[in-house]
């Protein structure tokens, strides 16, 4: 009797505890041991928690390999093998089912029923493509295993579901959230220059902004690319904020694909600076450089140089004046044709704000990159030191606001920028408190000064925009930042709200 009913082998999957499931990193196979349960169709179901890495991978990669394996001894030894596709369940009603069976199923779901937590997790139903079912004393025999085939489910899967796929993975290698460190600078210098000279050229601006945001993608994926090996061992890393993007660990992107499409962007940005040099001036000439070799050797693989490990503060002192004073300055140099010490006054608060940002992020991963030899200003200076220096750039930068218009190098409208002020008082609040805590306490001084950069960015052109544009123009852009502001907060949030969660599942699971 080696042929089985498909009710036989199901009977088989409900006396089973739990399955290898293997997925795919790139081509090199992971393997992890899962409750599960299955339905009449052969569909099995497991859980895990929102934003586990296994999850990610079956966002990206869906092809999934199980095998549940029963007996003894080899002689007594039963396995069903099942190849298929991995979706993550959305459908509130298909969440329901599944939960029912899975709470007998797997005594982890049972326990975040229990403590009314099932919201933390995710569902994914892997639809079979083949179910192969083997009974070594029958194989050995020469009897061939049980197969049964699922073209259907082969067929309800587009082709566009992978490149979709993709362009998940690539997005994250972009870390979008960190764009607005090339975004905020080159909007106050494009408002100052029309401020400034009551002339704009939109077309210019638009290059402008592609280059500085192709810049800042290029040189993320240039840093994940050369510190794949450090960012695997970083395990307090919080995403969106620190431990890169993540890609490369989680094999979702090759180190070398990372690497070629993060010089692809650098060279891009390069090309439209060389022409928008050849169309403002030579003045640009030092700011690009000046760019490409903060970008280039911010970090570096270990053993090589880089200007983290050079002296305290270089890096940090380099990026922040690439993405506060040099692309502000470039910004109002293209629609101007000339510099000005008001433009890069104005520039140095958008400057100190990106620099905490960058200062409080490195605080999550200072024990990986002391193990690592990344000698970042947190790494020099100490938890305690380094709090204290990111409470200073906020004062400093405040300050700054505050006397330009005294010296009326602009409009008094600047003063509009105070309205950030209580994004940075919690970002001092959550820093002071919680800085030499856990990773995951930190997360709201994290979010409180990225929003406060952004914020800040902002207002200071509503300011320059409210001295041209009288008040309904500038209004319709102030309520579209207010927007854009509760996007931003409002993805941060469910960032640490999974991370929360997800400490508080363990803890309460332990």
């Amino acid at each position: 009797m080696a042929e089985r009913s498909k009710q036989e082998v199901i009977e088989y999957l409900s006396r089973a505890e739990v399955a290898a499931v293997g997925t795919s990193n790139m081509g090199t196979p992971r393997q992890r041991m899962m409750h599960f349960g299955a339905d009449e169709d052969f569909n099995i179901y497991v859980s895990s928690m929102k934003g586990d890495p296994k999850v990610i991978q079956w966002s990206n990669i869906p092809e999934t390999a199980l095998l549940i394996h029963q007996g003894d001894t080899f002689l007594e030894m039963e396995e069903c093998e099942i190849i298929g596709r991995a979706e993550i369940v959305h459908d509130k009603a298909d969440r329901l089912k599944i939960i029912d069976l899975m709470s007998t199923r797997s005594p982890i779901v049972a326990n975040f029923i229990k403590i009314g937590a099932t919201d933390r997790l995710e569902f994914i139903r892997i639809k079979p493509f083949t179910v192969k079912y083997r009974y070594v004393p029958e194989i050995l025999q020469g009897e061939k295993p049980t197969i049964f085939e699922f073209p259907e489910n082969r067929e309800s899967f587009s082709s566009w579901d992978d490149v979709k796929a993709k362009a998940r993975a690539w997005k994250q290698a972009v870390r979008p959230l960190s764009l607005t460190a090339s975004l905020v600078p080159i909007m106050v210098g494009g408002a100052f220059a029309y401020s400034a000279s009551g002339s704009f050229n939109f077309f210019l601006f638009f290059l402008t902004l592609l280059g500085g945001l192709l810049v800042q993608a290029g040189t993320n994926m240039i840093n994940d690319w050369k510190d794949a090996e450090r960012d695997s061992e970083n395990v307090e890393g919080i995403r969106p904020f620190t431990g890169g993007s993540r890609m490369i660990q989680l094999g979702l992107i090759s180190r070398g694909d990372m690497g070629f499409v993060g010089i692809a962007l650098s060279c891009i940005a390069l090309l439209i600076g060389i022409f928008l040099i050849a169309v403002s001036g030579w003045g640009l000439v030092p700011l690009v450089l000046y760019g490409v070799l903060a970008g280039l050797f911010y970090t570096n693989e270990s053993g090589k140089f880089s200007f983290i490990n050079l002296a305290p503060g270089v890096a940090e002192f380099l990026i922040a004046t690439t993405f506060g004073v040099m692309m502000t300055m470039g910004a109002f140099y293209v629609q101007t044709g000339y510099f000005s010490i008001a433009s890069f006054l104005i520039s140095l608060p958008v400057a100190i704000l990106i620099s905490n940002v960058l200062l409080i992020n490195q605080f999550q991963d200072v024990n990986s990159d002391i193990k690592s030899n990344k000698n970042t200003l947190v790494v020099r200076l100490g938890k305690r030191k380094a709090k204290n220096v990111l409470i200073v750039n906020f004062v400093l930068a405040y300050v700054i606001i505050a006397l330009l218009p005294i010296f009326n190098f602009v409009p008094l409208t600047l003063y509009v920028a105070f309205l950030s002020a209580p994004f940075t008082f919690q970002a001092i609040r959550y820093a002071h408190k919680n800085h030499d805590k856990t990773p995951g306490d930190l997360v709201p001084a994290n979010a409180h000064t990225a929003i406060t950069h952004l914020f800040t960015g902002l207002l200071l052109v509503f300011a320059f925009l409210l001295t041209e544009f009288g008040f309904v123009y500038p209004l319709i852009y102030f309520i579209a930042s207010l927007v854009f502001i509760f996007w931003v907060w409002n993805y941060i949030e469910r960032q640490r709200k999974t991370m929360i969660n997800f400490r508080v599942s363990i803890k309460e699971k332990g």
